[in-house]
């Protein structure tokens, strides 16, 4: 299942306390960022909202991403504009071109699609693609510790575990 499609928002708790950038913004700053994040959970590209040519109103892109959350969440547009502009300072949220996107959101949805697609490969036959592909992940280094689950030697020690204790006689 696609992530957009749960009815949650995975909110890593540990992380959003820590992230540094995110501790630089005020807090109404912080506040809108969780409602944006809602948004863009619910984006057919997860993690992604793009400006439709109808919403390029103005020269500035945080002005019109402003103009644009304005119709969706309960603030204003002065309120939206100075998150949004703080929160692309800040390195939280990143706009490029017409498109505004949460790094971690587009990263969780990658590996999701890679293990929704070794899945339906038929899991432990393709589960060494699944372990490879996941290995190729690039990390950013300012999340170190979110992906250290995501470990290929781990992976293939849990998938041999798997393979011993799977009854193979049909």
């Amino acid at each position: 299942m696609a992530l957009r499609n749960q009815p949650y928002l995975p909110l890593y708790v540990q992380d959003f306390l820590t992230d540094e950038k995110l501790n630089q913004c005020s807090a109404s700053s912080q506040g809108i960022y969780i409602k944006i994040m809602c948004i863009l959970h619910k984006q057919e590209e997860y993690g992604t909202i793009l400006l439709k040519q109808k919403d390029k109103q103005n020269a500035s892109t945080c002005q019109n991403f402003a103009y644009k959350f304005v119709k969706l969440l309960p603030f204003n547009t002065e309120e939206l504009l100075a998150a949004i502009t703080e929160l692309v300072e800040e390195g939280v949220l990143t706009i490029d071109g017409d498109k505004m996107f949460q790094k971690r959101m587009v990263q969780d949805n990658k590996i999701s699609e890679i293990r929704s697609k070794a899945g339906k490969k038929g899991g432990f036959a393709k589960a060494k693609d699944l372990a490879n592909n996941l290995a190729k992940v690039k990390q950013n280094p300012e999340y170190e510790n979110e992906y250290e689950y995501i470990n290929e030697f781990e992976i293939k020690k849990d998938i041999n575990k798997e393979k011993a204790n799977f009854n193979f006689s049909f």
